[in-house]
């Protein structure tokens, strides 16, 4: 009975810890997810949760860590960033994660771009659109992974009610 309560208290630690990751970009909410959705699968033997629910929120979790990557570049071509625009959002995510947590994430991919275009030879104001582009991607990522989150965990909820 005490490992049963414990995997439950697990898989629900992992379940909101991934809810609220999906929109805290340094924590991985959808992989915390399949994770929490794992050990509540392992431990009923696949029996509630099935291989099939695992791979169904393996794809969800995939597919979520590859519009996080790619969100703020989108959003930066959307906005006319050249090919360096682009490299720049993508380093600029990357440096914030390390140098300035939270705010660096969010804030990296906007400044990265900026810098690579204002390089590049764009004039100032061309390069802020650019910048605010991957801003704007950024949100229309977070947004994304909270969604599949959200799906996530009610595929989650389906198996064990049905």
């Amino acid at each position: 009975m005490f490992i049963k309560l414990l995997v439950v208290s697990l898989t629900v630690i992992f379940m909101t810890a991934g809810l609220i990751g999906s929109v805290i970009p340094v924590i991985p909410g959808p992989l915390l997810i399949l994770a929490g959705a794992f050990l509540y699968a392992w431990h009923s033997d696949f029996q509630v949760i099935t291989w099939t629910g695992i791979s169904v929120l393996a794809f969800f979790a995939l597919f979520s860590q590859a519009l996080d990557y790619l969100a703020s570049m989108v959003g930066a071509k959307k906005f006319g960033a050249s090919l360096w625009g682009i490299i720049g959002a993508f380093a600029g995510g990357i440096i914030g994660i390390f140098l300035g947590g939270l705010p660096g994430v969010i804030i990296g991919p906007f400044l990265g771009a900026f810098s690579f275009e204002i390089l590049n030879g764009k004039n100032i104001n061309a390069a802020i659109k650019i910048g605010f582009g991957t801003f704007i991607g950024f949100l229309a990522g977070t947004i994304g992974r909270f969604v599949i989150a959200i799906t996530m965990i009610g595929v989650f909820l389906y198996q064990i009610i049905t």
